[in-house]
């Protein structure tokens, strides 16, 4: 029976299955059974042995009252004491004192300040024979413990001091679980007691810590938890070096915190360039492809859920949302095995399976990255309290503008309620009230003492934004009160993601020799995008075999032999982004989707591209979790190989969108740079008049339009007639079904395109509302 009874009660220090508070109780229950038979006199060491076991388990424990646990617990640990002396167990003794030191700290009864002593008395006993030499990781895990004592008892500097000795075992290298710990708890200690230099060195170590931690992991999702399980550490860092005023440190760490994720799929996906992919990555990717046929066979209709609208005017906005979910059970399902063929992929990365370090610029390198002295980088990061936006210039001092008490509750979670749901949810709340926004944005990022405090003389910004401002159309920011006049208006404006993907971008290299190619109304529904593209076509006399036209065309094979055959691509199809899984975020083209995921992987390797304009709906929309990787389709361009994206930050309007791009080949054309030419084709279209609409452009585009009605109706015509010839519910009826539907949709668009066409041409400005020009962005190099 003892044998029995000494075998469960072993047992029970490690149950792995259950409810935690259920097995508990169960360990508890098998260790007072186990004292029945282990008394202190026949069987002493075991008996103390068991003491020692059952009070853990009460100072584990769940259930019960938390006070009176704990007390059962020091009772235990004492009575393992009796037994436990430094003289015959020296060992177990220090462990126990240990133990019971723990308990006190964290005692609920008593006086708190008596019991603190308590537990720092017990710690030191157990140095006494946890040295650094016989027990190093005990002797640290000891250190450890008696700094948090100290410090809550207000002895700063001894619980500074222990922190620093654990960190002598507890290293980077060695063991970073424990050296984040340790180095945390002296980051914090000395960030609460404003000692700024201390708290640097603190969290300098854990994050060196954290990345190591994160190089050794095997999978992109682990990698993220690891930084966002620290984000703090990084905030608390940048805050410290702040108030130290070393802001080239602080501005290092924010560089250091966010899209690390997106950093590692560039640094991998250029080391592929050559096109020279392994067998094994070759074979997932096939699976990956194939799982993705599957999913657009499972959308038979695929511009039911489209969303670049054929003009409709503001006050009847009405195409639909960003997904927050696959369509159906079946692509749900199907994605979930995506993303699994997605993280074996990962797993075979150069980066994370080779080991490749990936290192972020330091001050020097990012200023580097300002070729003149007219340009500036606006870092921005928000804390718990406020935002700070860094300033950067061409071999300058870094400086900082803070929009004090705009943190992440007060800062960031007031645009998700006021931006991004209003998107989501009520897109007619969203319009009325997106100037008042906008206004209401740049008064609490105090724009208008940014610029006369910091940007004097700069001409042009590359902006950073951090979390929810990835959304944020900062050029439609207004920077005088009462006036049209804006951010955009001051400034060229580039976006990037960090500094880093900056640097790679420019490491790419500029190319002299441009072929241009389009990708023009995929799937027929959107008459201003195939006027677009004729229209850039004519411009850049691009020839007809590098133009797709409508769903004859426009397929998901020649799309991506386009992408390798050309150096400027430009998109006007239907896109979706998916903010639940930016992975699936797509361009729907005339007989599939090309998504994000696909993108990124080693498939799409275009190194020889250097511009995408993406004239399609939420190209750059997406929902930047705590660790600040924006995943759109812009950036997916950016990973394949482009030097520049154009993209969009909502979903645009369709006769609004084809001016727009109009307008900036035009530009383009002209030797504008890409910043500068954005900018022009966004000030033409929102100060166009409507009789200038109505002089220089609706008669051609009416003449376009209804030419492409007359062979709509045409194509109507002929698929009406087979469907009277023919039997409902046969192969032929269906197809030719869906080519009647097809025509018969574009038809209406046409029409409606016309009709409102007639409406704008008779408003003042009929493009003036942000809505129509300030959705498109442009990322990368100038």
């Amino acid at each position: 029976i003892a044998a029995v009874i000494f075998t469960f009660s072993n047992l029970m220090q490690e149950f792995p299955l259950g409810n935690r508070a259920s097995n508990l109780e169960i360990a508890i229950t098998g260790y007072e059974i186990a004292l029945t038979v282990r008394t202190p006199k026949d069987f002493p060491t075991d008996w103390a042995a068991t003491q020692n076991n059952l009070a853990t388990a009460y100072s584990d424990r769940i259930r019960g009252d938390r006070a009176d646990n704990l007390e059962q617990a020091i009772a235990y640990y004492q009575a393992a004491l009796t037994v436990r002396t430094p003289k015959d167990f020296p060992t177990d003794w220090a462990m126990t004192q240990n133990n019971l030191a723990n308990a006190y700290r964290n005692r609920i009864r008593g006086d708190r300040a008596d019991n603190l002593e308590q537990a720092i008395a017990y710690y030191q006993a157990a140095l006494t024979v946890l040295t650094p030499k016989d027990f190093p990781t005990d002797w640290a895990t000891t250190q450890n413990n008696l700094a948090t004592a100290y410090s809550a008892v207000g002895r700063i500097e001894d619980a500074l001091a222990c922190f620093r000795l654990a960190l002598e075992i507890r290293t980077p290298i060695t063991n970073p679980i424990d050296c984040l710990q340790s180095a945390r708890n002296l980051g914090n200690t000395a960030f609460n007691a404003g000692m700024w230099a201390e708290a640097i060195a603190g969290y300098e170590t854990a994050i060196d810590a954290v990345e190591v931690s994160r190089t050794w992991a095997t999978s992109d999702s682990r990698r993220q938890e690891i930084i966002a399980n620290a984000i703090g550490v990084y905030e608390n860092m940048v805050q410290s070096c702040i108030n130290a005023q070393q802001l080239d440190i602080a501005i290092e760490y924010v560089e250091r915190s966010r899209s690390k994720r997106l950093v590692d799929l560039m640094a991998s996906n250029d080391l592929y360039a050559g096109g020279d992919i392994p067998p094994q990555v070759q074979e997932y990717l096939h699976q990956y492809e194939e799982l993705q046929r599957q999913i657009d066979k499972q959308r038979p209709d695929r511009t039911s859920d489209d969303n670049r609208e054929a003009n409709a005017p503001v006050t009847t906005f009405r195409h639909s949302r960003a997904a927050w979910e696959a369509k159906n059970e079946i692509i749900k399902e199907l994605e979930t095995q995506k993303q699994q063929i997605w993280e074996q992929l990962r797993r075979l990365d150069p980066v994370i399976a080779g080991g490749i370090q990936v290192t972020a610029p330091n001050l020097v390198e990012m200023q580097q990255l300002i070729d003149n002295t007219h340009t500036a980088i606006l870092s921005f990061y928000t804390t718990t309290n406020d935002t700070h936006i860094f300033i950067l210039r061409h071999h300058q001092p870094p400086q900082i503008h803070t929009c004090t008490s705009q943190g992440q509750e007060t800062f960031q979670n007031w645009i998700d309620d006021n931006w991004l749901q209003p998107y989501l949810k009520n897109k007619a709340a969203w319009l009325d009230g997106m100037s008042e926004f906008l206004a209401q944005l740049s008064k609490r990022l105090q724009l208008t003492e940014l610029i006369a405090q910091h940007l004097n003389g700069i001409e042009e910004v590359i902006i950073i934004p951090h979390l929810l401002l990835h959304q944020i159309p900062f050029g439609a920011l207004p920077v005088v009160e009462g006036e049209d006049k804006f951010f955009g208006d001051e400034f060229l404006i580039r976006y990037i993601p960090n500094c880093q993907i900056l640097q790679y971008c420019q490491q790419r290299g500029q190319l002299e020799q441009l072929v241009y190619g389009t990708v023009e109304d995929a799937d027929g529904t959107l008459p201003g995008a195939s006027y677009e593209g004729e229209k850039i076509a004519q411009l850049h006399n691009i020839t007809e075999d590098k133009r797709l036209i409508g769903f004859s065309q426009a397929t998901v094979s020649k799309y991506r032999q386009l992408a390798s055959q050309v150096q400027v691509l430009h998109s006007s199809n239907h896109a979706q982004s998916r903010l639940d899984n930016p992975l699936e975020s797509r361009l729907l083209l005339a007989d599939g989707t090309i998504t994000l995921g696909q993108l990124l992987t080693p498939g799409w390797r275009l190194p020889h591209l250097s511009d995408v304009f993406l004239s399609c709906c939420e190209t750059n929309l997406g929902v930047t979790r705590i660790t600040d990787d924006i995943l759109t389709l812009a950036t997916g361009f950016l990973c394949a190989g482009a030097r520049s994206v154009c993209s969009t930050l909502w979903a645009v309007d369709d006769l609004a969108s084809a001016l727009f791009s109009i307008f900036y080949y035009q530009y383009r054309q002209k030797g504008s740079d890409r910043p500068e030419a954005l900018r022009q084709a966004q000030h033409q279209l929102r100060t166009l008049t409507g009789e200038t609409l109505a002089s220089q452009y609706e008669p051609e585009l009416t003449a376009y339009l209804v030419a492409q009605k007359e062979e709509a109706e045409a194509k109507l015509q002929k698929a009406k007639k087979n469907l009277q010839r023919l039997y409902k519910g046969t192969p032929d009826y269906q197809r030719w079904q869906q080519e009647y539907d097809r025509w018969n949709g574009r038809a209406h668009r046409i029409f409606t395109i016309k009709e409102n066409l007639k409406s704008l041409c008779q408003q003042p400005l009929p493009f003036a509302a942000p809505f129509y020009w300030a959705g498109f962005i442009c990322s990368g190099l100038r």
